[in-house]
């Protein structure tokens, strides 16, 4: 089974979506956040751990994952 998972990068000052930041699951292939900041990951195990750009941003169950998942930097 396939699992969607979202993930916004935000600037933490501003609050705003950061374009261009890497993202990926443990395993996966790495992906970009669009222009609003928003990327969206597949993954085939219910168990992820998800990095944004080298950091963990989140480890845990895919079902039980906030969607999307908050990544603040900065």
């Amino acid at each position: 089974m396939a699992y969607v998972i979202k993930v916004m990068v935000v600037d933490r000052r501003t609050g705003r979506g950061l374009p261009g930041e890497r993202v990926k699951t443990y395993g996966g292939s790495e992906t970009r956040t669009d222009s609003s900041g928003m990327a969206t990951l597949i993954s085939n195990s219910s168990s992820v751990t998800v990095y944004v750009n080298g950091f963990r941003a989140y480890e845990g169950s895919a079902l039980s994952a906030p969607r999307p998942i908050v990544y603040e930097k900065g």
